[in-house]
């Protein structure tokens, strides 16, 4: 352990990455350990603070699962089931493949968002994964697709991305703890594509 032994409500919300307010939240609810000095500000044991920040991940490549495998994996996923998916008869060809060709760009995007170890690497993987989303909705809208059809088209493929992540778990034998981290961050990530995705669709609406 480095630096000093306890931190000001300031330096650890830094370290932690989340602002002041949230961690004196987080305190006053008894969250996290806190000790109120005579004058009454707060100091967080640095130890109990760094406790807190989310472990190191080791890449899909790293426990010997390459990306490509897992993308492949995936569309054959989606390839066996679309048939069967009703949402499907909006489409023509030309539009089902505009889908299809932004869906695999998508998990490429995804894949590569959890296979980067660090935050910079992460994050503009994110972002795009979250342009293509809100592409979608912009062109589910356009085909007709009510908000609700275009999640229920959006749900399909993740349910198909998440279990080829469940399988990647069982296939490396991943421990329960990272296994619970792996998904957890994937569906974080889901998250923020399907949220830009409801906005590009109401945003088509609103113009």
């Amino acid at each position: 352990m480095t630096g000093t032994l306890w931190l000001t409500l300031g330096e650890a919300s830094r370290l932690l990455g989340v602002d002041p307010d949230t961690l004196r939240r987080w305190a006053d609810n008894g969250k996290v350990d806190v000790l109120k000095t005579p004058g009454g500000h707060r100091r967080f044991l640095r130890e109990s603070i760094e406790l807190m920040l989310p472990r190191p991940r080791r890449s899909f490549s790293a426990i010997g699962e390459p990306p490509d495998r897992i993308a492949e994996e995936f569309r054959k996923r989606v390839r066996s089931d679309l048939a069967s998916q009703d949402w499907t008869r909006h489409f023509d060809e030309a539009s089902l493949r505009w889908f299809r060709e932004r869906g695999m760009r998508m998990s490429d995007l995804l894949i590569g968002h959890l296979d980067a170890g660090r935050r910079p690497g992460r994050e503009p993987r994110l972002e795009q994964a979250a342009a293509l989303g809100r592409e979608y909705g912009v062109e589910a809208k356009r085909q007709r697709l009510s908000l609700g059809e275009a999640t229920q088209a959006f749900l399909f493929f993740r349910a198909r991305f998440l279990a080829e992540i469940a399988n990647v778990a069982r296939r490396r034998s991943l421990e329960p703890e990272p296994a619970t981290a792996l998904f957890a961050e994937a569906d974080r990530a889901l998250d923020v594509v399907i949220l830009a995705l409801i906005d590009g669709h109401r945003a088509t609406g609103a113009a």
